[in-house]
């Protein structure tokens, strides 16, 4: 459900957008109203032409500077960037230099030089003309300058070396090249030489001279010159000046760049200046402190008697290692002795062993092998004496001597031992407290000599750049080049010829366009049958072209037997479409009626009627408009009896009925005396009985009644119609008053409705054409019993004007 619905809103938006505008309509109204266009533009134009004859052109001057970014002569600068790159700022700022050249002290100096705040203009008979170089005269000011604001000078040669100047009408006749003295300053005249100086102004023109004060000129210039940056791949400025005069622009660009490039030379050699005191008294400080780290170093290796902290530290160490090598050496020997002492101590008197201990001294040594010999020979005896044996006990005896005296000699030998180990642990003592003394001396000197190696790197880097900063001081170039030298546009900036011209010619256009498309979209009137079938779903069964003014018989009557004209023929195409919607009813009763008076109801109720007549029927027309009848006036019928006597019981229906003198089978029921209560008839049976008996009588009945929109009538007899016919008159008809009918249908007070759109003008359809024409007979009506007094009808008007000039 919810797609069905959006879809109908949807449908409903851009039919309201499609009755609001109609693109083509719009279209034929610009075509047809041409004549306007080509009067617009020709104004247009011709003031275009005159703007650009009087209007001062301005021209731009250009001029483009390449700004080395590898190129820097600040050495302190480049020192900085080498000591920390990631801080570089060595590279050149394009917007530094931007905001140097349009600094108000760099523009000033350019004002002063070429004398900016002094303008000439030469009086012409139409205009005055503004000269710059070939102005033959200048006016001086002393160093004091101008006093108070700004001033206009009118200055006139009187005669070769005599000038007239006249200031707020005051007149002085100066002498040349002879000081003026005057309230707003000091001043004189010279005669200007050079090859472009034009000595005719003197003898044909006065010349304007405007004085500014210094500030005003440099706001002035200031908002005439631009420096711009390009598109950032490249390091180039673009300059630009604008002026009336090329020649003045292209000396203001060339000024600047010679003043802004004498000031890059110019801050060079302050820098090298400044660079070169700073790098001198910088050395002096790093040499001191060089000095100073040196006599602090020697100092510490005096007083610990040390020469290489690090080469003498490996000796000790090898000494240390040495010394413990050998006392671990004697220490075994001690053990070794000890051991052999406590074996020799221990063996028992009857027992006899080999000792297995060989001592490195040689003396103890040959105790124990003589031992051991001594012990092996008493064992052989042992195998061939007896225990007893005197040769035997003598052996042992030598054994037991010989123990004693390995004793004794182990005893030497230790004490011997004990004082080498002492003497060798001394000197491991001495040595390790060597050791352990070494790096507090190395400390020491790194500490003396922390930042050395960085001072004395520093101070070779400044030697190095203290002579380069002395090359670039004879070596300095600009860091900025002229590559594109000031130049001025051949052509005006402003105003541009093409560009005037396009937009007056587009002005011409959109005057008149934009009346019309106003005027169209203000436009509440139907216009074509796009318009109403944007209203309202009601069908249209034709269309009738537009005719003469219908004011009597013969100017109503459009139908006839031998009549084929298209608005015959469409009245025929009615008839045809309203038969083909009566064709399933037995009604044919048709109610024809409008919003408003003068859309043609009763010319289409008299013609409907005779076509109806031509196809063989019987056809009443009645004129039941019992407010403003004009049926029977039209056919120049009495209006004596009719519906209003009928209603009212005054007669029969024989007094309603009269023939209409057009063909046999056409009357018409007139209105009759128009009544003080129309309402009131229409509601009584006797309307009912009234078109009852007339459906016996005849066979088509079309009834013409007063206006919808204004009375409630056709309500009242839309009742008794089978088909009700709604007459909309084109440029006539209001929107509104369309979507009124819609309302009526769509509330079921209207049924089987259908649209007649009258007076069509079938170009004015689609926008060619304007204006109200129609049939002469625009009445009006008021609400309960009175009503409007009827108007002059407006006659065509013919081709004249404007209009009928450009199509003579």
């Amino acid at each position: 459900m919810e797609q069905p619905n959006q879809q109908q809103f949807s449908e409903k938006i851009l039919k309201q957008f499609n009755s609001s505008f109609d693109f083509k309509r719009l279209l034929g109204t610009l075509v047809s109203n041409w004549y306007w266009f080509v009067l617009s533009v020709s104004i247009t134009v011709t003031a275009g032409f005159l703007y650009l004859r009087y209007t001062t052109p301005i021209y731009e001057i250009g001029s483009s500077v390449l700004i080395d970014e590898s190129q820097d002569n600040n050495v302190a600068q480049n020192v900085l960037s080498k000591l920390d790159p990631k801080n570089d700022k060595s590279k050149v700022n394009l917007f530094n230099e931007q905001v140097i050249l349009q600094s108000q002290d760099m523009l000033a100096k350019v004002v002063d030089s070429l004398a900016l705040n002094v303008r000439y203009w030469a009086l012409g008979r139409v205009k005055e003309t503004e000269i710059y170089k070939e102005c033959p005269i200048k006016v001086v000011f002393d160093t004091t300058g101008l006093t108070g604001g700004t001033i206009e000078l009118t200055i006139k040669q009187v005669m070769e070396g005599q000038f007239e100047v006249t200031y707020a009408g005051n007149t002085d006749k100066v002498l040349y090249d002879t000081w003026v003295t005057k309230p707003y300053g000091r001043f004189k005249i010279q005669y200007t030489e050079g090859l472009g100086v034009n000595r005719g102004y003197l003898k044909t023109a006065e010349f304007i001279v405007k004085i500014e004060p210094r500030a005003a000129a440099l706001g002035r210039v200031t908002g005439l010159f631009t420096v711009s940056l390009n598109d950032g791949r490249t390091s180039l400025l673009g300059l630009s000046y604008t002026d009336n005069i090329p020649q003045r622009g292209v000396d203001f660009l060339n000024a600047l760049i010679h003043f802004y490039q004498k000031n890059e030379l110019e801050n060079i050699n302050k820098k090298a200046e400044k660079t070169r005191d700073f790098l001198k008294a910088k050395k002096a400080t790093i040499k001191d402190e060089l000095k100073f780290i040196d006599s602090m170093q020697v100092d510490i290796k005096l007083n610990n008697d040390i020469v290489d902290p690090a080469a003498q530290t490996e000796q000790f160490m090898g000494q240390k290692t040495e010394a413990e090598a050998k006392i671990n050496e004697m220490y075994l020997q001690k053990q070794s002795l000890v051991s052999l002492k406590e074996t020799v101590k221990g063996l028992p008197p009857n027992r006899y062993p080999i000792l297995s201990v060989s001592p490195e001294d040689a003396t103890l040594s040959g105790l124990v092998a003589q031992h051991n010999a001594t012990v092996l020979n008493r064992d052989n005896m042992a195998r061939n004496m007896g225990p007893e044996h005197p040769f035997l006990k003598d052996k042992e005896i030598e054994i037991k001597e010989l123990r004693k005296r390995i004793i004794t000699a182990c005893d030497n030998q230790l004490a011997k031992l004990d004082l080498l180990i002492q003497n060798a642990s001394k000197n491991a003592a001495e040595v390790t407290s060597r050791i352990r003394n070494t790096p507090n001396v190395e400390r020491n000197i790194k500490d003396v000599s922390r930042g050395y190696d960085v001072l004395q790197q520093t101070y070779l880097l400044l030697y190095q750049k203290d002579v380069e900063n002395e090359i670039s001081v004879y070596a300095a170039t600009n860091k900025s080049k002229v590559i594109v030298v000031p130049f001025a546009s051949a052509q005006p900036i402003k105003p541009v010829p093409k560009t005037i011209y396009a937009i007056v010619f587009l002005l011409g256009l959109l005057i008149p366009g934009g009346y019309l498309i106003a005027r169209e979209m203000l436009n509440n009137k139907v216009m074509n049958d796009h318009d109403i079938e944007s209203l309202t779903n009601i069908p249209i069964v034709g269309s009738i072209s537009r005719v003469e003014a219908a004011t009597n018989r013969e100017s109503t009557i459009v139908v006839g037997p031998h009549i084929r004209t298209g608005v015959a023929e469409q009245f025929r195409l009615i008839r045809a479409n309203l038969e083909f919607m009566a064709a399933s009813q037995n009604n044919r009763v048709f109610m024809i009626t409008s919003s408003s008076s003068g859309e043609g109801k009763s010319f289409i109720s008299i013609n409907l009627g005779i076509t109806m007549t031509l196809a063989k029927k019987r056809v009443v027309i009645m004129e039941f408009d019992l407010r403003k009848p004009k049926i029977s006036q039209y056919l120049g019928l009495p209006n004596h009896g009719g519906i209003s006597s009928y209603l009212a019981g005054l007669g029969d229906l024989d007094i309603a009925i009269k023939a209409s003198g057009i063909h046999e089978n056409l009357y018409i029921a007139n209105c009759g005396p128009i009544p003080p209560n129309p309402g009131e008839l229409l509601v009584l049976p006797k309307t009912a009985q009234m078109i009852a008996e007339l459906k016996e009588m005849f066979d088509v009945i079309i009834i013409d009644t007063a206006p919808i929109g204004l009375v409630s009538d056709a309500l009242v007899l839309s009742q008794y119609a089978g088909i009700n016919l709604f007459v909309i008159r084109q440029s006539y008809t209001i929107k509104d008053q369309v979507r009124m009918f819609d309302v009526l249908h769509k509330d079921g007070k209207v049924q089987n409705p259908a649209i007649i759109f009258n007076g069509v003008e079938f170009l004015k359809k689609y926008g060619y054409g304007y204006g109200g024409s129609g049939y002469g007979y625009s009445y009006g009506y008021g609400y309960g019993y009175g009503y409007y007094e009827e108007t002059n009808p407006k006659k065509k008007q013919q081709n004249g004007g404007l209009k009928g000039f450009f199509t003579k």
